[in-house]
């Protein structure tokens, strides 16, 4: 898997996050590149070592749902009593990294 660098922009894609204890939660992205999300959640990570995560993305009218394995970085509670995560990404497909990295170079 070749991953081309973008730009870490602003993003505002909802989704789900998925632990490893099979608790889902809803977030929100904050910033987005072709290697790095962070998210804020509305609660932490509880252990997991590995989360996967389903972002509804949307870019210039196409729309596409980014399905992910993340490796997580930090996860930090923040001044809105939410979890800002911040996670690497495991395996994407090309696919996305390409929609990603469209919607960073736009953005950046």
């Amino acid at each position: 898997m070749s991953i081309s660098h973008s730009p870490y922009v602003r993003c505002f894609w909802t989704g789900t996050l998925y632990l490893t204890n099979g608790k889902t939660m809803s977030i929100h992205c904050t910033h987005i590149s072709t290697q790095m999300i962070e998210v804020e959640a509305p609660e932490g990570l509880q252990g997991s070592k590995m989360v996967k995560l389903e972002l509804k993305a949307i870019h210039e009218g196409k729309i596409a749902t980014l399905k992910v394995l993340c490796d997580p970085q930090l996860d930090v509670f923040n001044e809105h009593n939410k979890h800002y995560i911040k996670l690497s990404y495991h395996t994407i497909s090309d696919k996305d990294v390409n929609f990603i990295k469209e919607f960073a170079d736009a953005h950046s």
